[in-house]
């Protein structure tokens, strides 16, 4: 069957070039099915380019992917859900049925399904998933409405997408600050309320099929990455093993990472270094071992080439100025690269229905908190206003408000390790 996989992400802060549709189109393809990618990320008319595609390639379906419902900030905030559902609304009128999927899709999958008007979804990982809907489409559609777990389907560990670059503009999106990413596991082990990556469940990829597709793209001049994996640092055992086999495959990259706190070792950050990594980014939420650690980490970094950027996020129940004060005070003594500051948490899934929320916490709701069932409108929570965190931050240029300044850690990072 032929199938349109389309990437409607048109964020420039930075460009990200979209990982999941040549992961899926590469899987698709090994079953038999021709894919074709649409980039609408640099679309002059993306109605237009929309158009143009349906009639030239005939799809019988096309799948759509939700990167992110909205871009997680309180300040600044984008909703993409509406320009996604416009897409879809003209796939229809074209006569392409829709599937629906990616991380935004998964954290609610019936809400988000039924917010866009696609006709079926897939939750989770879709390399399988996707397969099977599109062969049972063969012998008569599914019922409408119809949601795959991709998770009972799962991701072949093994599969090599050495087929990278063929169907996107990679140049563009390096020319505008962007960076080509790479998977070596799928889920989180976190169950985090106010992450929308976290799954409780991981799926490990096999080394050396990462390297065969890390070496596909060196082929076509591609060597600095950003890694798309939640957090790398899941399983200390099988990062160990990607990177020895990163380090002995000879391959020069530059690549930039996000680590939890835990775990860690020195003989990990030794194999980082050694394989390229030039900057990790701390996620660090407000807890009581946190700030230990980013010392140990900031330690370790420096110790092997590594810039360190700590993603700050506090205003949780029970912060305090106080509380963030000290904390403040204690990540100036370390001394990251750089620290993101976001005191306003985007709640996903695990939260107290926003109706049941007693008064005294309603008070540190924002957004669309009336008449928003699933948490599909953005809804934050905060107990440390803005205004409270600058002037707790006093000015010091070590600090970064995120949401008011549009660049990530690794376009304000270019100089040396310090």
């Amino acid at each position: 069957m032929k199938v349109l996989l389309i990437n409607p992400n048109r964020y420039h802060n930075p460009p990200v070039p979209p990982l999941s549709l040549e992961y899926l189109r590469g899987a698709l393809e090994v079953t038999g099915h021709e894919c074709r990618i649409l980039d609408l990320c640099f679309a002059e008319d993306v109605f237009a380019a929309l158009k143009a595609a349906v009639e030239d390639f005939a799809p019988g379906v096309a799948g759509i992917t939700v990167r992110n419902i909205d871009n997680g900030m309180f300040t600044e905030n984008r909703f993409f859900l509406d320009e996604i559902r416009e897409l879809t609304l003209r796939l229809k009128a074209l006569g392409v049925p829709v599937v629906a999927g990616g991380a935004g899709f998964s954290f609610n999958p019936r809400g988000v399904l039924e917010y866009l008007g696609a006709r079926w979804g897939v939750s989770g990982p879709g390399e399988r998933a996707l397969g099977h809907l599109l062969d049972a489409l063969e012998d008569g559609p599914p019922a409408a409405g119809t949601i795959l777990d991709g998770w009972q389907w799962g991701a072949d560990p093994e599969l090599a997408f050495a087929s990278r670059g063929e169907q996107l503009d990679y140049r563009t999106y390096l020319d505008q600050g962007g960076l080509a990413g790479f998977e070596t596991q799928k889920g989180c082990y976190g169950t985090c309320y106010y992450c929308m990556e976290s799954t409780g469940r991981v799926i490990f990829r096999k080394p050396e099929s990462i390297l065969r597709e890390l070496k596909a793209l060196a082929g076509r001049g591609v060597y600095q990455y950003h890694l798309c994996d939640s957090e790398f640092n899941q399983d200390l055992a099988f990062c160990r093993e990607f990177l020895q086999a990163l380090i002995a495959s000879g391959l020069k990259i530059e690549w930039a990472l996000y680590l939890k706190s835990t775990p860690y070792d020195p003989e990990f950050f030794r194999l980082l270094g050694r394989s390229g990594a030039n900057l990790v980014t701390l996620s660090l939420p407000t807890g009581p071992d946190g700030l230990r650690h980013a010392a140990q980490i900031k330690s370790l970094a420096k110790k092997n080439g590594i810039r360190l950027a700590v993603d700050y996020l506090c205003g949780f129940p029970g912060d305090t100025p106080e509380k963030v004060r000290r904390d403040l005070e204690e990540l100036k003594k370390i001394h990251p690269d750089t620290v993101g500051l976001n005191s306003y948490i985007r709640l996903y899934r695990g939260a107290v229905p926003l109706e049941a929320c007693p008064p005294e916490e309603r008070k540190f709701l924002f957004g669309a908190v009336e008449d928003n069932h699933g948490l599909i409108r953005p809804v934050f929570y905060s107990t440390i206003g803005v205004e409270t965190l600058r002037e707790i931050a006093g000015g010091d240029p070590l600090f970064k408000f995120e949401g008011f300044e549009q660049t990530s850690n690794y376009q304000r990072l270019n100089g040396p390790a310090r």
